[in-house]
């Protein structure tokens, strides 16, 4: 049994859907893939950056904490004597 034009034209629009899938399978995914791999490396670069702007961070406060504490050791030592 032939087949008819319509069906012929719907094995064609399949055969182009395959196509399709086939060439997202293969480009556009690897495109994807190297760039999640680029902002991996973007992201490591920048927690190295906050990891050294939060530690400076914390040395400042530990040396408020303790100019802070030893400023009120000399209140209350000079409060005693």
């Amino acid at each position: 049994m032939p087949q008819t034009k319509i069906q012929m034209q719907q094995q064609i629009e399949i055969n182009d859907l395959a196509k399709d899938i086939e060439q997202i399978k293969d480009n556009h995914l690897q495109h994807m893939a190297e760039d999640i791999d680029e902002l991996k490396m973007e992201l490591k670069g920048n927690r190295e950056h906050f990891n050294t702007r939060i530690d400076r961070l914390d040395n400042r406060i530990f040396w408020v904490l303790g100019l802070t504490v030893s400023t009120l050791v000399s209140i209350i030592a000079s409060m005693v004597v």
